[in-house]
C-alpha cells in the first residue's frame, strides 16, 4: 500500500465530489469516486477506504459546522423523528451513508478495471 497515493485519491476524491454535489443531486459523489479510483489504482481494500474517508469526511464536515452554528435546532428533531439519541448520532449516520456510497462506487472502479483490462490489451 502507497500511503501518499491513498492520500492524494482521498483529497482527489472530496475535490471533485464538492464540485459535482454543489452542481448535480447528492448521488454524483458515486460518479466522483468511481472515476477517481479508476484513474488512480490501488487495491479493493485500500479504493474503499480511500472513497469511504473522502465522503464521509465531506458530508460529515459540513454537517457538523452547521449543526454547532445553529444550536441542533434542526439536526435533534430530525434526529427525534428517527428515534435517534442526539444531533450527532444523525450526523454520524448521514456520515456513515455518503461514505458508503463513496466507498462502494470506489471499489467498484477497481473491479471494473480489473474486469476490462484484460480486454483492452486483447
Amino acid at each position: 500500500m502507497n500511503t501518499l497515493k491513498v492520500l492524494i485519491k482521498i483529497v482527489l476524491i472530496m475535490l471533485m465530489a464538492l464540485i459535482f454535489q454543489t452542481i448535480y443531486p447528492w448521488w454524483t459523489v458515486a460518479i466522483a469516486a468511481f472515476a477517481i479510483s479508476y484513474a488512480l489504482t490501488t487495491n479493493a481494500f485500500w479504493s474503499f477506504v480511500s472513497g469511504f474517508l473522502a465522503i464521509a469526511m465531506l458530508w460529515l464536515i459540513p454537517a457538523a459546522i452547521t449543526d454547532l452554528r445553529t444550536d441542533s435546532i434542526l439536526t435533534e428533531r430530525v434526529a427525534a423523528i428517527f428515534n435517534l439519541p442526539n444531533s450527532w448520532s444523525l450526523i454520524f449516520l448521514t456520515a456513515f451513508i455518503g461514505g458508503l456510497a463513496g466507498g462502494l462506487s470506489a471499489m467498484t472502479a477497481t473491479y471494473f478495471r480489473i474486469m476490462v483490462r484484460p480486454a483492452l490489451g486483447a
